[in-house]
């Protein structure tokens, strides 16, 4: 045998151990219960013949389900706290003078705070005219005003 059958040998009996190990094991590998797809949240049958002591009919899966806070007719976004708001869609340009703080943060470089801050300089002076009249915000230098202006109507 030369060099490189030697290694071939050697990997293949490592990956037959290594299985024999995990196999065997109390330790396992995790598995996934729970996961979502769109809007419907699949539960394993294993798990729920597990919560339901061994004995799985379609009323204890039904339960179970519901249980979990997942019935027909009502959506997951209510009831499960792992799913993300999605930030509401925005058209460009926006109206500087007119928009909220979620518009606002729509805008390249500009988050929550420079976005309270600008409806803040609004209220305080009156609407903007220009960028110049927006560089004045606190916050809002050159570089910021040139990647916002694109995206920003003045009326």
């Amino acid at each position: 045998m030369n060099g490189p059958e030697k290694n071939v040998v050697r990997l293949a009996l490592c990956l037959l151990v290594l299985g024999i190990v995990m196999r065997y094991l109390p330790w396992g590998l995790p598995s996934i219960d729970t996961f979502e797809v769109g809007d419907a949240l699949i539960v394993s049958a294993d798990s729920l013949a597990l919560n339901a002591g061994g004995n799985l009919s379609s009323d204890s899966i039904v339960s179970k389900i519901d249980s979990i806070g997942y019935s027909s007719g009502q959506k997951t976004q209510e009831k499960h706290p792992r799913m993300r708001k999605t930030a509401p869609k925005v058209a460009l340009p926006i109206h500087i003078n007119t928009a909220s703080v979620d518009e606002l943060c729509a805008l390249k470089g500009v988050g929550p705070k420079l976005a309270e801050k600008i409806i803040a300089a609004r209220e305080a002076h009156g609407p903007f005219k220009s960028g110049a009249d927006l560089q004045k915000v606190p916050g809002i230098g050159k570089k910021k005003l040139e990647n916002m202006i694109s995206g920003v109507n003045f009326d």
